[in-house]
């Protein structure tokens, strides 16, 4: 095992990391778990659960493996960036180590902006020499980190998302994650529309007539780097809803925007947000932004 091991939240950030000649192995885990359910469950039920095929399935498990073996390294550095997905990816591997067993050194590099990249998203955007200047910078892992990381977890993986709010209140140790933890929030269903904000934010951007709906809605919503099979999931959602007609919105899809309708209560949901599985026509868990709070309807 290399004295020091460097994991990551994807392909294209580890090819560039591999050229900035910098010491030690390179791992990835790089599961997106914003979206999909996130369950209390073992590790088979785990990869079960979010792989759906039998490839999917063995390359979580893969990746698990990867950063359990990489525990005996002498240091460990997390590259994970504030969004969402990077945050929860934080929450799972630091609980996941602190019951496995913590590396000697556990150092992070966490970042939401980068002076030579204006419309930041990712480390993937960086070029070999960036990363090695951000890998002189990484700091320790503090052990409130890992225990805000642990108790985070768990909030995710419950089918009550009531200590979630709390917690986004009273993290500090891990910088981005209050952010996250609030931005998943936000993907609950409005008190109005019955939308997340995601599907808020699409929808609004196909009425204005974008011709670009990832960049549009990203340049607005950096902490939810939008990805293609979300992007693909939603459009198609909307279709199936009568929200759009595969090139515009609807008269139905405006009422929507307008919250004139709750699509929950006129047509009904089944999808995941972490633990919660939202279904049915209500009531349901939902988000009430202004006042930050969860309500059930």
């Amino acid at each position: 095992m290399e004295r020091i091991v460097h994991v990551c939240n994807s392909d294209s950030t580890a090819d560039t990391l591999s050229l900035a000649d910098l010491p030690g192995e390179i791992r990835v885990w790089g599961d997106t778990l914003d979206q999909g359910p996130l369950l209390a469950v073992g590790d088979a039920e785990h990869y079960k659960v979010r792989g759906g095929t039998a490839d999917e399935t063995q390359r979580l498990a893969d990746w698990d493996k990867g950063v359990d073996e990489a525990a005996r390294a002498e240091e460990r550095i997390l590259w994970f960036e504030a969004d969402i997905s990077s945050q929860f990816a934080l929450a799972r591997l630091l609980s996941r180590l602190a019951r496995r067993g913590l590396p000697k050194t556990l150092t992070i590099i966490s970042i939401d902006r980068h002076p030579d990249v204006p419309n930041f998203v990712g480390l993937a955007q960086l070029k070999p020499e960036q990363l090695a200047e951000l890998w002189a910078r990484r700091t320790p892992l503090s052990r409130d980190a890992i225990d805000e990381a642990i108790t985070t977890w768990i909030a995710l993986t419950s089918a009550d998302p009531r200590a979630l709010p709390f917690l986004m209140r009273r993290v500090k140790a891990l910088p981005y994650l209050a952010g996250a933890i609030e931005r998943h929030l936000e993907e609950l269903p409005d008190p109005t529309s019955g939308m997340s904000r995601t599907e808020r934010q699409l929808l609004a951007a196909v009425a204005r007539g974008e011709t670009n709906l990832r960049t549009s809605v990203q340049a607005i919503d950096p902490r939810y780097p939008i990805t293609d099979s979300l992007l693909s999931h939603t459009l198609a959602t909307f279709a199936q809803l009568g929200f759009t007609d595969g090139t515009a919105v609807t008269a139905l899809g405006r009422q929507a925007l307008a919250g004139a309708i709750d699509r929950v209560h006129e047509q009904g949901i089944d999808t995941w947000r972490g633990a919660v599985h939202l279904t049915g026509r209500g009531p349901v868990w939902r988000w009430e932004s202004r006042e930050r709070r969860l309500i059930e309807k």
